[in-house]
């Protein structure tokens, strides 16, 4: 009786002993998780902003999350500012509220979808941007400003943009099936020395058709179809005590089946409804 005692005690002694050896490498194992999650929370963001030291940005991150199981992470609250004067002339104070960044599963190290909130800037602002590389381009909410000699506000008030690519082969370039802007808004501005936007439109067209004639991968993409549709046009005379005049305009413009030469024949059209609206708002 005595031994078979000895025995069980013997057993729950050894079963103790491995529950506390469990119990360690469970402890262990949330202390080594737990100083991961630390390190990658405080060694990503410094690397980031020392990549984009070497990039001639100075970039703060005010936060930074992942998930392995989703194969995502997230950059929050990151401000950042060129060192470069010239940067700095251009872009001003650049922000974003939220940066997100989706791995794909079927290729290592490969990001397959990238979500922007909240970005901020002296060239413009966007709402929200979806990107799904090789599939889709959204944007909600883009502003494009005014250059600060015309007063720096808001030149084109976009509410939505959608790019669609068009599958191509491998190695050919990039191309895109379907492109859609539409534009709440276009403000043209008179500056206080009585010079309009616009009058640098003649300038701008030749810059298009110099990108139009070339076929690097810098240039323009080709477009199958392409529709901008603007709600209204706006003045502004900052040479007269910023008068000004709205015109609604409610106009599409289409191009189609012109994958390489629709550029400036889009513009044109749209300089046109610009035309007209000046004509209308007696400016």
């Amino acid at each position: 009786m005595s031994e078979k005692l000895a025995i069980e005690a013997s057993k729950s002694n050894w079963l103790g002993r491995l529950l506390k050896v469990c119990g360690l490498l469970i402890l262990l194992a949330l202390i080594g998780f737990v100083s991961l999650d630390y390190y990658l929370k405080s060694a990503v963001p410094d690397k980031l902003e020392q990549l984009m030291a070497d990039r001639g940005w100075r970039v703060e991150v005010g936060g930074f999350d992942y998930s392995i199981l989703n194969m995502n992470a997230e950059f929050r609250d990151i401000k950042g500012e060129s060192l470069e004067q010239k940067g700095r002339h251009q872009f001003g104070k650049v922000s974003l509220e939220r940066v997100r960044l989706a791995y794909d599963g079927s290729q290592e190290s490969k990001i397959g979808d990238i979500t922007i909130n909240g970005f901020n800037s002296k060239i413009g602002s966007i709402d929200h941007m979806d990107v799904s590389l090789g599939d889709f381009i959204r944007i909600k909410g883009w502003i494009i400003n005014n250059p600060s000699e015309f007063g720096g506000g808001p030149l084109v008030e976009v509410k939505e943009v959608s790019l669609e690519y068009s599958k191509v082969p491998k190695g050919a370039d990039r191309r895109f099936k379907e492109v859609l802007f539409d534009v709440s808004r276009i403000n043209i501005v008179k500056n206080r020395n009585g010079l309009w936007l616009t009058d640098g439109i003649p300038k701008f067209k030749t810059e298009l058709e110099k990108m139009q004639s070339k076929s690097s991968e810098s240039d323009l993409p080709e477009i199958d179809s392409i529709i901008v549709k603007i709600g209204s046009v706006a003045f502004l005379d900052l040479s007269q005590n910023g008068k000004g005049k709205v015109i609604n305009v409610d106009q599409s413009i289409e191009e189609r089946n012109n994958p390489k030469g629709y550029a400036v024949g889009v513009f044109l059209r749209v300089v046109g409804v610009i035309a007209g609206a000046k004509n209308a708002a007696n400016f």
